[in-house]
């Protein structure tokens, strides 16, 4: 499942003193690369430092390597980050992300971005084990999603940004 369909449950779950963003609601450009995304990273980090000095907590949906992320931080961040993984079972996260990118509008979109589709799965697909691995080693909570719908995802990682206490939250 998509951030698409978690993010207004998770809304709902969290309440008045978090904030819920999409990763990309800036907009994504043509042939988006690694340096965009820790960019894009920096400023959602810098957003939530902002934010958490007037007392809510922002969370962030979308891809986030936690090895960026503590790279980033050792610059110059003083706010706390968490990363939380939503995994599933490879062929899973596959066929989610083929069932969702059939819409042509939103194929488009993504071929703009980042090539096309296919290269997207594959890229996806390919770098889920890598992505487990970093998150082990930076101890981030894991929910796996395999047999999950929206509403039970989003209570799930509701319960882990409330008891982290963490100020900026990147899923």
């Amino acid at each position: 499942m998509g951030k698409t369909a978690v993010i207004p449950h998770l809304k709902q779950s969290l309440g008045d003193k978090f904030e819920v963003h999409d990763f990309d609601e800036r907009g994504v450009p043509d042939n988006a690369d690694s340096q965009w995304r820790v960019d894009e990273t920096e400023y959602w980090i810098e957003y939530g430092r902002k934010k958490d000095e007037g007392g809510v907590t922002v969370v962030v949906c979308g891809f986030s390597n936690p090895d960026e992320i503590a790279e980033i931080q050792g610059k110059s961040s003083d706010v706390k980050v968490q990363t939380i993984l939503l995994d599933a079972d490879a062929k899973i996260i596959e066929n989610r992300l083929r069932n969702r990118n059939t819409d042509e509008s939103v194929k488009k979109d993504l071929e703009r971005a980042v090539g096309s589709v296919e290269t997207f799965i594959k890229n996806n697909t390919r770098f889920i084990p890598i992505l487990r691995k970093i998150c082990r080693e930076h101890q981030c909570p894991v929910v796996d999603t395999t047999h999950m719908a929206p509403e039970a995802v989003a209570d799930d990682v509701a319960k882990l940004i409330k008891q982290s206490g963490i100020g900026t939250v990147l899923e």
